[in-house]
């Protein structure tokens, strides 16, 4: 049986960033049928999970180099494991964002024979997420772009070309963020850059 141990955080089954407990360690098991991801905490083997119980995989888009990086595993039976390339503190920590690279690229080069269908690859946020960004994102175009704009057409208010513009500035990347992360398949074959 060989493993590859990677010192990767984790959160399992939606716990919080880090509060209940420093989870750290991942490690793939090539074993056979017996190959599976398993996770550990100070305490030793804390989960494992065979590659046939993998339904989903996702890497939501982090977009900037502070950001921190993601991956979600979702297996039978509705139990998840949550991958991420942050320090115990849940911020971005540069010296882990090659380990996660190397962990993703591994995963990927596991699953990707599985059978067809067997396993969605993914990439972006899920739909409830976007529909709250979208929503946060036209409300705040509303305040910000729309409102200072009226004022500058119709009412001939020049001192709102300032807030516009900069609402407009604000704006923009927002909304950029929101395209980029829209949900889609990926190959496993070719995994989505981190």
């Amino acid at each position: 049986m060989a493993s590859t141990a990677y010192d990767l955080y984790y959160l399992v089954n939606g716990e919080r960033y880090f509060r209940r407990s420093a989870s750290h360690g991942v490690a793939l098991i090539d074993a056979g049928r017996d190959s599976a991801i398993a996770w550990r905490n100070q305490a030793g083997e804390a989960g494992r999970q065979l590659w046939t119980d993998v339904v989903s995989v996702n890497i939501p888009d982090a977009g900037g180099k502070d950001a921190v990086d993601k991956c979600r595993i979702d297996f039978r039976g509705g139990r998840f494991l949550l991958v991420t390339d942050a320090g115990i503190d849940g911020k971005a920590d540069r010296a882990r964002k090659p380990v996660f690279r190397d962990f993703i690229h591994a995963l990927h080069e596991r699953l990707a024979d599985a059978p067809e269908g067997a396993i969605r690859f993914t990439a972006g946020v899920s739909a409830t997420y976007r529909k709250a960004m979208l929503a946060l994102g036209v409300v705040t175009a509303l305040l910000f772009v729309v409102t200072p704009a009226v004022l500058v057409i119709d009412l001939h208010e020049w001192q709102a070309i300032g807030p516009l513009t900069a609402g407009a500035t604000f704006i923009w990347p927002f909304w950029k963020k929101i395209g980029t992360n829209r949900t889609h398949d990926y190959d496993p074959h070719d995994p989505p850059a981190i």
